[in-house]
């Protein structure tokens, strides 16, 4: 026969358990909840985009194109996913006359990228110097006309941190780095060394260093249920 004593400590690990067992649950389910917000926002932000770019084709704004073009490259929109299709889009955007499109081209071919966009990421020459220099002189005219290329960025339903917007990517600022400190192959020579790929040259590394300083444009909030 169980003790006093016994059935007191039973009975503490009991409440304990079932105590800890409905923290786990609420746990549970408020990072569900949490998880389906995120989805609900994200859902909504891609219709506000898709709305946003359909807006712009029938006003015949070249704009219009090209975020169709960069959404595609970034993958919320799934209509078209070869290579070269997508960059067949950043042509159309371009040959109407979007400059964004017009930049996007030039750094892909500096960069021998298979696609224009990922504007996120960090840019070099992937040793094929001869294409970054062609796509470099066609790039620093256009960034002389206008400094960014603009992407719609798809928020997760964090209001505090992301809400529906166009960003403005500054171009310049990714290529004067490779000036200032230079590169060198990601691949070594048949002595075993590193091989200097771009050298460091002040000249350049000021041209395109004052491009990306004198561009300031800040980002733009779609009106939303979230930002009134």
């Amino acid at each position: 026969m169980l003790s006093l004593r016994s059935l007191i400590i039973t009975g503490l690990i009991l409440l304990v358990t079932v105590l800890l067992s409905a923290c786990m649950t609420g746990a549970y389910v408020a990072t569900e909840l949490e998880n389906a917000d995120r989805k609900k926002a994200y859902t909504q932000h891609i219709a506000i985009f898709k709305q946003h770019i359909k807006a712009l084709q029938d006003k015949g704004d070249p704009l219009g194109d090209y975020f169709y073009a960069l959404g595609n490259s970034d993958g919320w929109i799934k209509d078209v996913k070869d290579t070269k299709e997508i960059t067949a889009l950043f042509e159309k955007a371009a040959a109407k006359g979007s400059m964004d499109a017009k930049i996007l081209l030039a750094l892909q071919e500096a960069t021998s990228e298979p696609l224009p966009g990922h504007l996120n990421e960090g840019v070099g020459p992937r040793e094929n110097l001869k294409a970054w220099e062609s796509g470099l002189a066609k790039l620093l005219p256009l960034l002389q006309q206008q400094c960014y290329a603009r992407r719609l960025v798809v928020g997760d339903g964090i209001l505090s941190e992301a809400l529906p917007q166009v960003d403005y990517y500054s171009i310049s600022g990714k290529i004067w780095p490779m000036f200032r400190d230079g590169r060198h192959s990601l691949i070594k020579d048949k002595n075993g060394e590193w091989s200097l790929l771009i050298a460091k040259d002040p000249e350049r590394y000021k041209l395109w260093e004052d491009i990306d300083s004198n561009c300031n444009h800040k980002n733009e909030l779609f009106d939303t249920p979230y930002n009134k």
